[in-house]
């Protein structure tokens, strides 16, 4: 009985991660890399718990080492989601202000071509006036 719940357990894990993975996803709180490889754990542990032959090892985890097993899983998920999703947001970040840079430096480029159409204009009327004077 005590592996069926730890079992259970793994399944409805293995489930919010995958929610909870999709959704940051969808509100651009982390990359697809890492929602990816949040699917992906979230997946081995569906299959896991629902895969008699990868949950054997239950049947030896009593229910008060289960439980403390799976506080230590969720209080090591929730900080790596977190590190995930600083990650994210500071790669997301980078690519922001690239494009800023970017965009930057294609108005410096523009105005620097002004300027020296500008400077080759006011040279060719001096010579003019000196030619004309």
């Amino acid at each position: 009985m005590e592996s069926m719940i730890i079992r259970i357990g793994l399944v409805l894990v293995g489930v919010v991660i995958m929610a909870l993975s999709f959704w940051m996803n969808s509100y651009k709180k982390i990359t697809v890399n890492f929602a990816v490889v949040w699917e992906i754990l979230g997946v081995l542990l569906i299959l896991i718990g629902i895969i008699p032959v990868f949950s054997e090892w239950t049947q030896w985890v009593s229910s008060g080492t289960g439980l403390a097993f799976f506080c230590v899983g969720i209080v090591f998920l929730f900080e790596e989601i977190r590190t995930s999703m600083l990650i994210s947001q500071l790669v997301m970040k980078n690519q922001e202000m690239a494009m800023q840079i970017s965009l930057l430096n294609q108005e410096n480029e523009y105005v620097m071509n002004e300027l020296e159409r500008l400077g080759k204009a006011a040279e060719d009327s001096d010579e003019k006036d000196n030619l004309c004077g």
